[in-house]
This record gives structure tokens, sequence and C-alpha cells, in this order.
């Protein structure tokens, strides 16, 4: 009997899926006076697709602010291999 694995639907990766993501956490940084956008997404469809954010203000020497970001787009993804960047 064969087994099969099921991964289930993730969104495409496009800036549009991850300033879904980013939307969550800008009401957070605006109140410390930051920002957050993207700054570019190579490799889509590849081995390891990378997303560079850039983030000013306040937040952006935060580690625990980073980590928590890219921890929400991997969740939202679900995709092996991204790797999230800071600009």
């Amino acid at each position: 009997q064969e087994v099969v694995q099921a991964f289930p639907d993730t969104p495409d990766l496009n800036e549009e899926q991850i300033d879904i993501v980013l939307n969550t956490v800008r009401p957070f940084l605006q109140v410390a006076g930051g920002t957050i956008d993207v700054a570019s997404i190579t490799g889509e469809g590849g081995l390891q697709p990378t997303v560079t954010l850039k983030i000013g203000g306040g937040a952006a020497s935060l580690n625990s602010v980073k980590l928590e970001i890219a921890q929400r787009l991997q969740r939202h993804f679900m995709m092996s291999g991204l790797r999230i960047e800071w600009a």
C-alpha cells in the first residue's frame, strides 16, 4: 500500500500574499514609529525562495520582532526552504 504525504494548498509566493501577513504586524510597528515593506522576492518556484524585507524605525533593531515576522511568513506559506532576509 502506497503512502502519500499531502500538503495543504498554500498561497502563491507574491507581494500581495506577503502583504496580507505584514498587514497583521504593521499596526504594532506604526505605534513604535516603524515601517515594513517588501524589498524583493527571488527564487519563486525554486528550491530556496527568498523574501527580502525592509524594516525601519525603532523596531528595526529588535531581533524578536524580525523573528516573529519571519515565523508568521513561514506559517502562512508553509514552504520548505523559504528564507527571510532583511535589507
